[in-house]
């Protein structure tokens, strides 16, 4: 897959607007290594929306349209937390999360959608959470605060040396 075949947008969490979009080369260029928060879909107003909500928290933000592209984007850069639409232009949440599965230290996966039934199918997927619409905006700060600190538990020393999420 060529560079130029996804837009990645790192948003700090400020009140502006995300930067222009750049490619993912551009981006490895100026060492971007780590985002807190993945967002995977072809919504713009889900980016928008975490950046005015997570702004106090200081999260990172990176966006990518589709989950063939988050899989491009992961095999560089880390992240703590994804947080998937439940329909991608290229697919749908379960796709995502079937790739996220073989990425070392992948992460948490938190899906958004319509669907009563989603908490139950993320879950049994092995996702950490599932929101659907309308989307409080406290339920989304307790699901990115708590997926990311899941995944940051993975990389705590159990004692013996070694990190209990390498190679995961």
């Amino acid at each position: 897959m060529s560079n130029d075949a996804f837009t990645v947008i790192p948003m700090a969490a400020c009140p502006q607007l995300p930067p222009e979009p750049h490619d993912a080369q551009q981006c490895r260029r100026q060492g971007a290594s780590f985002a807190d928060i993945l967002t995977i879909g072809a919504d713009p107003k889900l980016g928008i929306y975490l950046v005015e909500l997570s702004k106090q928290f200081g999260w990172t933000i990176s966006r990518v349209p589709g989950w063939e592209a988050a899989d491009e984007f992961l095999r560089d850069t880390k992240a703590a937390v994804a947080i998937c639409e439940e329909i991608l232009p290229d697919g749908s949440w379960r796709d995502a999360a079937g790739r996220l599965h073989s990425i070392p230290n992948a992460p948490a996966l938190v899906v958004i959608g319509d669907n009563e039934a989603l908490l139950d199918e993320v879950l049994a997927f092995g996702g950490f959470d599932a929101l659907t619409g309308p989307l409080r905006d406290s339920d989304v700060v307790w699901s990115i605060a708590s997926a990311w600190q899941a995944w940051m538990k993975c990389f705590e020393n159990d004692g013996s040396g070694d990190l209990r999420c390498s190679g995961a």
